[in-house]
This record gives structure tokens, C-alpha cells and sequence, in this order.
């Protein structure tokens, strides 16, 4: 999904060429198109985005269902359903008089915890397996869900560029701050005696800061609408932790378990962002503006994860890290005043 995107917004500075202005007096590349940082006056923006999206490469395999056939057995792997959840954005930017440079401040939020599943083999021949190994003996229902929680602060500084008449060019670059925290759970039942079950939780914990930067792009097609597309990149560097526990209860009484811990390590994490969009801005004079923006972004952070259990319960395994991501649409509504 954020490589379609980013296709996509190098289609549009490719066709920029097409909205070309009349030369001019400024800076010019190509012949015949101006390429100037637009004179400006000092404006706030405060911008408020809804985000509809669904979690990427967080399913949770929680249980495995046994055909128990002959001659050849078919095993299907049970796994938590992601499904869209709201978050936000709320940001402050403010253009600096003169020359088009500019600072934002963003915070972004999302609480996905709608992943659950789950599967009973009650009155079939079929048979259950798990991967703590802390289910009664008899069980014949499983459970599994998903939380996961993002927190993003971006600061960034960039500078406006006016191509022609028609597109804007905004590259930027800053710092990220990012925290991703992972919690998977599995509960598993016995249906002939409620009481004895049992419960596994995998966490893994991520925190770091690096550098931010990305190009927006903005191509005026008129009567205040625009096409527009941001792409960017960061380079976090931080502490991944991870967390593994199991508990069998007997009788409601917690009967046997076990807790493992991975040592806290530094971890750098890549991350890619893509957005497209609509916009519409009403200017109630050159100083003040009222902005509403449709359109769908993707981001994705990779090998930020930790959640194989096996690595947690035998030494010198190989430790997998999974990436976390999330697509869908938002949003945008922003007023623009000196």
C-alpha cells in the first residue's frame, strides 16, 4: 500500500510540468516555469484529523484446530481478525513572515483493540493446540485478541516552494518520537467444567526517537480544490521489550504457570509513511482559511515487535521481529489565521 501511494505522488510531480506558470523574474527550472519561496505572512494552522484504520502485520496466531483425519492430518491456524478502530491527529503549524518557512508540531493516537477470534471444537472430532502450553487438559474452546496502542509526536521544520502557478512543493525534515505497545491474549476453556482454563499474554513494548523527513506536494486544480500527497520516512532508534506469561487454573485456582522476559535492547526501526487526498480550502481573506481534506494513508513500522514465545522459552532461538503498520482513510479539517 505505500509504495502504490508513493507511485502515485511521483506521478503528480511528473505531471507538474503540465500546470506550469508563466516564466518570470524568479529562479527558473525548467524554461518557462517559475521556482520561488513565495512570500508570506505570519499564519497559525491548527489542523484536526479523524483516522479510520486497520492494523497491518498484527494478527495473533492463538490457537490450531486438528482435523485429527487418516491417514493425513489438516491442521488450520486460528488467528485474531484485524478490523478498522478511530485514532487522531492534532497539530499546530505556524509560517514564519517573509519567506515560507515553517515549524509543526503533530501528535498522533490510535487504540486498536477490536482484533478478536476464536474457535470451539465442541461436538466434532476436531482437537486444539496452543502455543503457552497452559490449557487444561480437555480443552475444547479458545480465544485470542489483539490491543495495540501508537503514540507519534513529529516536530518538523520545511519550506514552501511554488512551482508555476498551480503546484507546491513542501519538503520537510525533523525529529519523530514514537511508542508502540503490542498485547496479545489467548484464553482457553474447558466446556465441561468452566472453571479450569487457562490464559497466556504476549507484550511487546516499543520507545525511541530519530529523524523525520518527507516531501508534501500540492497541485491546485482551482475554485479551491487540490490534489494532495505527503511522503516520509523516519529512523527510530529506541527500547524494544517483551513479555511472555502463561496460567493454568484448576478449579478457578491458578495452578501452574510461567513469566519470561527478553532483556530490554536497543532496536532501530525504519518507518515509511504515504498519504493521498482531496482538499478544499475557502479563504475568507489572504490571511485567514478554513480547510477540509479526504483521503487514505498507509504507515508502516519495521521490526518493531517482539512476540515469538519460543525464542522467550529456549535459548539461543532465533529471535523473529515482526513489523506493525496500519492503512485507512482520514479526515482533515484545519483553519488557517495571522
Amino acid at each position: 500500500m505505500v509504495k502504490k501511494i508513493a507511485f502515485a505522488l511521483a506521478a503528480i510531480g511528473i505531471s507538474s510540468a503540465a500546470f506550469a506558470g508563466h516564466p518570470g523574474d524568479a529562479v527558473v527550472a525548467p524554461t518557462g516555469v517559475n521556482l520561488i519561496a513565495p512570500d508570506s505572512v505570519g499564519v497559525w494552522t491548527v489542523g484536526l484529523e479523524a483516522l479510520y484504520m486497520e492494523p497491518t502485520n498484527a494478527d495473533f496466531q492463538y490457537a490450531q484446530v486438528d482435523d485429527n483425519s487418516t491417514p493425513t492430518n489438516t491442521f488450520k491456524n486460528k488467528s485474531t481478525n484485524p478490523s478498522h478502530d478511530w485514532g487522531g491527529t492534532i497539530d499546530v503549524d505556524y509560517l514564519f513572515p517573509g519567506n515560507s518557512r515553517d515549524v509543526k508540531l503533530s501528535y498522533t493516537h490510535l487504540h486498536m483493540d477490536n482484533n478478536d477470534g476464536s474457535v470451539s471444537t465442541v461436538g466434532t472430532t476436531n482437537s486444539l493446540s496452543e502455543p503457552f502450553g497452559i490449557a487444561p487438559v480437555n480443552f475444547d474452546g479458545a480465544k485470542g485478541s489483539s490491543d495495540n496502542d501508537l503514540d507519534a509526536v513529529d516536530l518538523v521544520f520545511g519550506q514552501w516552494i511554488r512551482i508555476g502557478e498551480r503546484v507546491d512543493l513542501h519538503p520537510f525534515g525533523g525529529l519523530r518520537y514514537a511508542s508502540i505497545d503490542m498485547n496479545d491474549k489467548g484464553k482457553y476453556t474447558d466446556s465441561t467444567d468452566l472453571a479450569n482454563y487457562g490464559v497466556g499474554k504476549v507484550k511487546s513494548d516499543f520507545s525511541g526517537i530519530g529523524p523525520r523527513a518527507g516531501l508534501d506536494a500540492t497541485v491546485h486544480v482551482g475554485s479551491g480544490v487540490s490534489f494532495v500527497g505527503t511522503v516520509g520516512a523516519s529512523l527510530l532508534v529506541g527500547d524494544l521489550d517483551s513479555k511472555f506469561s502463561g496460567t493454568e487454573y484448576v478449579a478457578g485456582v491458578a495452578d501452574n504457570g510461567f513469566n519470561a522476559k527478553n532483556s530490554e535492547d536497543t532496536h532501530v526501526v525504519p518507518e515509511l509513511d504515504a498519504r493521498l487526498g482531496v482538499n478544499y480550502t475557502y479563504n475568507f481573506d489572504p490571511a485567514t482559511a478554513l480547510g477540509v481534506e479526504l483521503g487514505y494513508q498507509a504507515v508502516n513500522y519495521f521490526d518493531v515487535a517482539d512476540k515469538d514465545i519460543i525464542d522467550a522459552g529456549f535459548p539461543n532461538t532465533v529471535n523473529n521481529s515482526e513489523d506493525f503498520g496500519y492503512h485507512g482513510p482520514y479526515l482533515r479539517v484545519q483553519v488557517s489565521m495571522a
